[in-house]
């Protein structure tokens, strides 16, 4: 497939990831129809070791091939480069994958509910699937063609929805903890299609087995994604930190246990996913803009290139914001039948603006090489949130109010602290060279 530009490379990503939002909705509706609230709640349970044992083998390597494959000038390279990404995926997955499988019995009881288990145990292919697919994407956005991706996003959520459906229905009479593992059992076999299908475009790569160019090339991926590994698991830790810290402190502002949990639901359930609607494009936008930053030989082109990802971000974003601050009220009442979260609605709106900016410009911090400077504002954004959300959250004057406004606080400071690294380094490559003698 030939290489497109930068904008149907985004339209392509915006659409696919429309469709697996959608099919993503049909899911939770089969699941809840299906699976009924007791097994939908032990299945919800293992939700989050999943995620937890997928983000060393699905974050970094995808993103550090992007790079890597988008500045080769070479096929032969680029092959090579997805033969030592693919190397390492598999090791990795094949580690991980074991350890979390023993390991099973023990999170299961760390979860608090043994009936997590076969839900557990089920899921350990997962880590290769979602590993080697994931350096194959990685490779297509690097060759700036989106359509294998794309392609294995779609395929994958479909199976997935179509595989969830049939094992609840043919298989009525599974006891709960085997019922709760079928939609895990159904993301085995999505994934593993999305794999199957990615490996059937990918071609095949035997004729550099025994390289002796693998070895380097490995060391430099892992180089190049330990970063984004890390700050993926710093996201990931955030969020689980801040589900613990707030509703102590709102309890330690005056609410009860069930009030804190609630306001918790309000917004992380309600409010935060309507600040990410922008994400829908602008994470395409990252996607793909951080290989085509990679590919530009010019401090100009950069600029340029930089500049065009800058601005559809906030095109995405400021309108978004807007529209969510005008029907705030008109939200509330027809969507979530609450009234009263209209206000939180309106306190949270600059988020719609800062993530999309966020998240393209580590887009690229990405595609320029700079995934420490990416981490560091991460990590420096995480520590804002966390130190933020531990004052505002037990005043009794904002209760709920103080945890948006820290989030708001935590991000905006990541993005200036990106902001900044970018600016940075602009003006280092602006400066002369000293002369000679």
């Amino acid at each position: 497939m030939k290489k497109r530009g930068l904008k149907g490379q985004a339209l392509i990503g915006t659409a696919s990831s429309a469709a697996v939002r959608g099919m993503g909705f049909v899911l939770r509706l089969v699941v809840a129809r299906l699976l009924g609230a007791e097994a939908a709640g032990v299945m919800e349970l293992t939700g989050g070791a999943h995620m937890l044992a997928l983000t060393p083998a699905a974050a970094g390597l995808p993103g550090a091939v992007s790079r890597l494959t988008a500045k080769a000038k070479e096929n032969e390279q680029r092959d090579l480069i997805l033969c030592a990404a693919r190397q390492l995926a598999v090791r990795s997955a094949l580690i991980m994958g074991g350890a979390f499988l023993l390991l099973s019995p023990l999170i299961a009881r760390l979860l608090g509910d043994v009936r997590t288990l076969p839900g557990l145990a089920v899921f350990s292919p997962c880590i290769l699937f979602i590993g080697v697919a994931g350096v194959y994407k990685g490779a297509a956005y690097g060759r700036g063609d989106p359509w294998p991706a794309a392609l294995e996003e779609v395929s994958e959520q479909a199976v997935r929805v179509l595989a969830t459906a049939a094992l609840l229905m043919l298989l009525p009479a599974l006891t709960i903890p085997y019922r709760a593992a079928m939609p895990a059992l159904a993301t085995v076999l999505g994934e593993g299609a999305g794999m199957a299908l990615m490996l059937g475009m990918g071609g095949r790569l035997s004729s550099f087995r025994g390289d002796e160019r693998l070895p380097g090339l490995r060391r430099q991926i892992r180089r190049l994604a330990l970063p984004l590994m890390l700050n993926r698991l710093s996201h990931a830790g955030m969020r689980m930190l801040c589900g613990v810290i707030i509703p102590l402190r709102l309890m330690a502002a005056g609410l009860s246990q069930g009030e804190a949990v609630s306001r918790l639901g309000m917004l992380n359930g309600m409010v935060t996913p309507l600040m990410l609607l922008p994400g829908l494009f602008c994470g395409a936008l990252a996607t793909v803009g951080g290989p085509a930053l990679a590919r530009c030989e010019t401090l100009r082109g950069q600029r340029r290139l930089m500049m065009k990802l800058g601005a559809g971000a906030g095109a995405a974003g400021y309108p978004c914001a807007v529209a969510l601050y005008a029907l705030a009220p008109w939200i509330a009442r027809q969507f979530y039948r609450l009234p009263e979260l209209s206000p939180l609605i309106r306190s949270l709106c600059p988020l719609a603006v800062i993530l999309p900016l966020e998240q393209v410009i580590g887009g690229m911090l990405t595609g320029l090489g700079m995934q420490k400077k990416g981490l560091q504002a991460s990590l420096l954004g995480a520590a804002i949130t966390l130190m933020c959300t531990w004052i505002l959250a037990a005043n009794p004057h904002l209760h709920i109010y103080g945890a948006g406004y820290a989030s708001i606080l935590g991000h905006g400071t990541s993005l200036m602290a990106a902001v900044i690294f970018l600016i940075m380094r602009e003006k280092g490559e602006q400066k002369p060279l000293p002369a000679k003698g």
